[in-house]
């Protein structure tokens, strides 16, 4: 038996198979199903699940930052649009992140930031003021108060932090092809 397959019988014995499945985000007859070898879906999907849910395997989001696994799948399954994270991942997901199983979508590319000047081309400016403005808003339209506004602050400082070390990276190598 897989190592996966061991963890995955040892948290069904501990907690129960329904909460197994409440955290894996499937159902319970799926956990039976793995657990006595019958189940005919996806099992490195269900690998992934439970690795990440139980065996600490993340992976670096290029929205949320480092994530558990079993996370990842359920961001990659979002449908939701109208809160402005769960569109940003939706983007990221089928935007060609290297994580996601979903197909890419060509038409999702970053959204532009209105310029100074309409026809100026010069590189964009991230406006704290206006970005913190925006996440106190939504913390408040979701009934969320200050812990879920430190929540999303978060995320959007892991979000910069990803952006201005990838443009650093591109900076360096530049550097590098002009020497």
């Amino acid at each position: 038996m897989s190592k996966w397959k061991q963890v995955l019988t040892q948290q069904a014995k501990e907690y129960g198979q329904k909460e197994v499945a409440k955290t894996l985000g499937v159902s319970k007859t799926v956990v039976s199903q793995l657990i006595n070898g019958n189940y005919p879906g996806d099992m490195a999907r269900m690998q992934k699940l439970v690795e990440g849910a139980y065996m600490n395997r993340t992976v670096n989001c290029p929205v949320m930052g480092e994530i558990p696994l079993h996370q990842c799948d359920r961001h990659q399954k979002n449908t939701v649009t109208s809160n402005p994270l769960k569109l940003r991942l939706y983007r990221a997901c089928r935007g060609g992140c290297p994580h996601s199983t979903q197909p890419e979508i060509a038409q999702f590319k970053r959204i532009a930031v209105r310029a100074e000047y309409p026809n100026d081309n010069s590189p964009k400016r991230y406006c704290a003021e206006a970005t913190y403005n925006r996440l106190e808003r939504q913390s408040q339209t979701d009934g969320g108060g200050l812990k879920q506004l430190c929540s999303l602050l978060k995320g959007e400082l892991k979000a910069l932090e990803l952006r201005y070390n990838a443009l650093l990276q591109q900076t360096s190598g530049s550097e590098k092809n002009e020497q």
